[in-house]
């Protein structure tokens, strides 16, 4: 490939490091953290995140022969449509039903044009997905206390990977820096992961406050 990026990662991680913190401050994330999150409005972050995830992984599977970073990194634990489907149906409510907030929306357009355009840089997006996979093992851990939800039905989406967790995530980063994306793709894939952080910020804040559509 030329000249490559072989720590992208540490990239990732200090080119997205403010919105990061932005998107962790948000009310119904801090909310969710103590275990103070409305139920009702719980249910509905899940449902956002189902279409986000389910655009997103609609996409990889559509692009995956487009680059071989995608053989190299996407694992089917990856994959959290099931999860978040199981949740929902858990909580009350029919997947089939959700309708995206504007945020959500744009989101799923970005997604597509995005494959469309730059697909390798949809493993932007999975990096902060996959990502917040880390510190929400602690909001499950929270929703347990505050709701008596046990690991399972409910609580899936937030701790996917049970005890796997931290072997997964060092997998993740290993693989992704292993692949010596291009300086091209390197700022691409930046670029795809600052806009997700923005997007959930957004959709959080949406969800608290309602907008007019």
């Amino acid at each position: 490939m030329g000249n490559t990026t072989t720590h992208i990662m540490g990239r990732l991680k200090s080119a997205t490091n403010d919105l990061h913190r932005m998107a962790e401050d948000r009310e119904l994330q801090r909310k969710l953290v103590k275990g103070t999150l409305p139920r009702g409005l719980y249910t509905a972050f899940l449902g956002q995140m189902y279409l986000v995830h389910r655009a997103l992984e609609d996409r990889i599977d559509t692009v995956a022969d487009r680059h071989p970073a995608f053989a190299a990194v996407v694992r089917d634990y990856h994959e959290r449509q099931g999860q978040l489907e199981q949740d929902l149906t858990f909580l009350g409510a029919d997947p089939d039903e959700v309708t995206a907030v504007p945020a959500a929306a744009a989101l799923v357009r970005e997604i597509g044009r995005t494959a469309r355009d730059a697909p390798v840089a949809l493993l932007g997006m999975l990096y902060v997905l996959e990502g917040s996979t880390n510190g929400s093992k602690f909001i499950a851990r929270a929703l347990h206390k505050a709701w008596g939800l046990d690991r399972g039905p409910g609580l899936s989406y937030l701790d996917p990977h049970g005890d796997l967790q931290q072997e997964r995530w060092l997998a993740f980063k290993r693989d992704m820096d292993a692949v010596g994306f291009s300086e091209a793709e390197a700022v691409a894939l930046i670029d795809s992961a600052r806009l997700m952080f923005q997007s959930v910020a957004d959709i959080s804040d949406e969800l608290i406050e309602p907008v007019s559509v």
